[in-house]
């Protein structure tokens, strides 16, 4: 068998700045140098992987998505609401039959990101 680990998730986004905006303020993620490639692109780091975003503004499949498992899933749905990424027309949490609890947001740029946290318990009833 063979051990893998996730080393990095690449999105498009329309805004390079904003998205990197966006991320670094919802999850504490942090810029990192990047090689000298064609185009508009930023690496972010959090923890041992990475977020390569891309200034394509290509238009993304509404099912991508890709999912963080957070450890204060409180602060995070927080900030996004302040964001505007939960509100009326998006954003919600739910629990799975395994209490974990979910919830998806969209990003500037209409991405589709999924944050998680391990225990249904943890979560406060204003959330929950």
């Amino acid at each position: 068998m063979v051990n893998c680990q996730l080393n990095h998730v690449a999105i498009d986004v329309d805004d390079l700045e904003e998205a990197v905006a966006f991320y670094a303020e919802l999850f504490d993620m942090e810029r990192v140098p990047t090689p000298d490639f064609v185009g508009p692109y930023a690496w972010l780091q959090f923890g041992e992987e990475q977020l390569h975003l891309i200034e394509r503004g290509e238009e993304r499949p509404e099912s991508q998505h890709f999912a963080l498992i957070v450890d204060d899933f409180e602060t995070v749905w927080n900030r996004a609401v302040e964001l505007g990424a939960i509100g009326e027309a998006a954003g919600y949490a739910r629990a799975l039959p395994n209490g974990v609890v979910q919830s998806y947001i969209r990003d500037p740029s209409g991405n589709r990101v999924e944050f998680m946290c391990p225990d249904v318990d943890a979560l406060p009833e204003a959330i929950a």
